[in-house]
């Protein structure tokens, strides 16, 4: 039986495969952590900065994972890619922030699931 910090690493491991053969997108780093938060893979789609969340369920239904992406949890994504963003001196690059969920082997994938003024699409 996987821990649940087993579960994340997987299904982190299962979002970066999928995003790069299906998507295109090139993985800079995975795990990036900052006082204000961690952002689980940030990517490259083309010219744009790629910070994606992964939730993974082993149980509960689809979309769950998804709804667990709050206001709160944005916040703190938001804050830690724009120390990313900062640090890179990529702060006139064009970003976006996805989502992926992880549930059984059913993948779903939200681009563009929040913006840093806007409504989480769910």
């Amino acid at each position: 039986m996987k821990t649940t910090y087993q579960t994340g690493i997987w299904g982190e491991n299962t979002a970066e495969q999928y995003l790069v053969q299906n998507k295109g997108m090139v993985c800079l780093e995975r795990r990036y952590r900052t006082k204000c938060g961690e952002i689980d893979l940030i990517l490259t789609d083309g010219d744009t900065v790629v910070f994606t969340e992964v939730k993974t369920r082993k149980t509960a239904g689809p979309g769950n994972g998804l709804a667990a992406v709050n206001i709160r949890k944005q916040k703190r994504i938001l804050n830690a890619a724009l120390i990313y963003l900062m640090h890179r001196k990529w702060t006139s690059r064009p970003v976006r922030f996805d989502i992926v969920e992880i549930h059984g082997e059913e993948i779903i994938y939200i681009p563009d699931a929040f913006r840093p003024y806007g409504k989480y699409y769910h």
